[in-house]
């Protein structure tokens, strides 16, 4: 049964429903504009959000004990979500849902490992768990080395390796890629990270400027050694997550997504297919206007079952690649600027952290982008988990303050009106944006 039962806070927050929170068995206020992942949060309940609280993971999902009525629909991410997990109507993501009456709930991931990774997480070292990117994969593995490799030394095999991929890294990095990870005698790399543009056709670049610079180094090692080993490339493109992964001192930043594993299987199609070079057909939507195709075949990679087109790259046009460059500053009308994201990569309604070696920010886009740095004025907590309103607010999830992120005006101080804590009062720092060459930009003489 519903239950209108209202209690007024300092901040003159009503709060209308009372949340029924199990296994902590506590029950807790929540308001009709608070999601319950922002009300677990704010009465300090360990409730796990890898994602930040997007609708992008399922880590925050509660099973609904009673009251499904008074549960908000579905939005689209959970909807999203939901379809592709094939969960049940009572489980719901803490993050999406919002209530209209009385509700009872039972938090599902609960290990005490889970708990305290959920405490790492939430640190300001560390933050979410990673960032949706456009990004571009490349795998590439040598064809070939294992017969090379058996009749020579292990001093011989690495000098080679080592020489190998010093060739190879200087070709992906002259064409803005990263090399994420050397997997025994494989490489995979990154595109897009630092620089979105043109991020396809660098690939694409790199991997014919590979198999050019391999073609040489074969020369060299048959005439040192009388034997040569040859690669093979696989590109795809698409929405990754970036994070970092891995615990305390071992932490690296790394993607994860089927565009990795895709990569990895195209890249590996080549040796059935007779190639060295070979992309996904989004890729090659994305620049067919700008390279040559030797070839196409339709297949099924391993471990799919439908039939997909890879195309065979031998060439790009002319005066179509531009030059990069990595800029990352700039001055404007006498004012240091950063570049942060793509606009692209922002959607409406969205925020999306922002992190390089001085600057830690919260990105968000309504009519326009905004930009605040990731700490609550209160005692210096990230806001990246905190909850978006329709007043154009974000409210700290440990707290219960809110904040403009348009003016950085203190909406409520930790529960309270911000005219009762005026002297303690301390508005959120927010960044001057623009928008340059499809590139986000923040000013940082603030």
């Amino acid at each position: 049964m519903k239950n209108n039962k209202e209690v007024i806070g300092r901040s003159g927050k009503t709060f209308q429903y009372e949340l029924d929170v199990y296994p902590d068995k506590k029950k807790i206020k929540i308001s009709e504009d608070e999601t319950i992942l922002t009300a677990s949060l704010r009465k300090e309940i360990p409730h796990l959000n890898a994602c930040g609280g997007m609708g992008r993971c399922s880590t925050c999902r509660v099973e609904v004990l009673s009251g499904l009525e008074f549960c908000s629909k579905k939005t689209k991410e959970e909807i999203t979500l939901s379809k592709r997990l094939n969960l049940p109507e009572t489980i719901r993501l803490a993050c999406q849902t919002k209530v209209s009456g009385d509700l009872k709930y039972r938090r599902l991931l609960l290990d005490k490992r889970d708990l305290t990774f959920n405490n790492q997480q939430s640190s300001k070292e560390t933050g979410s768990a990673g960032t949706i990117r456009n990004l571009t994969i490349m795998f590439c593995d040598i064809r070939g080395f294992t017969p090379f490799s058996e009749s020579l030394t292990a001093y011989d095999v690495i000098f080679i390796l080592n020489r190998y991929f010093s060739i190879m890294r200087e070709i992906i990095v002259r064409n803005g890629g990263e090399i994420n990870n050397y997997i025994g005698d494989a490489i995979m790399a990154i595109f897009g990270l630092k620089q979105s543009r043109q991020q396809i056709l660098r690939s694409i670049n790199t991997g014919l400027e590979m198999l050019k610079a391999m073609d040489e180094f074969k020369s060299y090692l048959k005439e040192a050694y009388g034997r040569s080993f040859d690669i093979r490339i696989g590109i795809q493109c698409g929405e990754v997550v970036v994070g970092s992964v891995g615990y305390e001192e071992d932490k690296k930043l790394t993607v994860i997504g089927d565009v990795v594993n895709i990569a990895s299987r195209i890249e590996s199609a080549n040796k059935d297919a007779g190639t060295r070079l070979l992309i996904s057909e989004n890729a090659f939507d994305s620049v067919k206007d700008s390279i040559e195709v030797k070839d196409h075949l339709r297949l099924k990679l391993r471990g799919t079952r439908n039939l997909i087109t890879l195309y065979e790259v031998s060439n790009i046009k002319k005066n179509v690649l531009e030059e990069f460059s990595e800029e990352k500053n700039r001055r404007i009308n006498g004012k240091n600027w950063l570049r942060t994201l793509p606009s692209s990569e922002l959607n409406i309604g969205e925020k999306k952290k922002f992190l390089s070696i001085n600057t830690d920010l919260i990105l968000i886009r309504e009519n326009k982008i905004y930009a605040i740095k990731n700490n609550c004025p209160h005692m210096n907590l990230p806001l990246e988990l905190g909850q978006l309103t329709k007043k154009g607010t974000i409210m700290c999830p440990y707290h219960n303050s809110e904040f403009s992120y348009k003016s950085g005006r203190v909406k409520s101080w930790v529960g309270s009106k911000p005219d009762v804590n005026s002297e303690k009062c301390i508005p959120l720092a927010t960044i001057p944006t623009c928008e340059i060459d499809n590139y986000v930009w923040v000013q940082q003489d603030t």
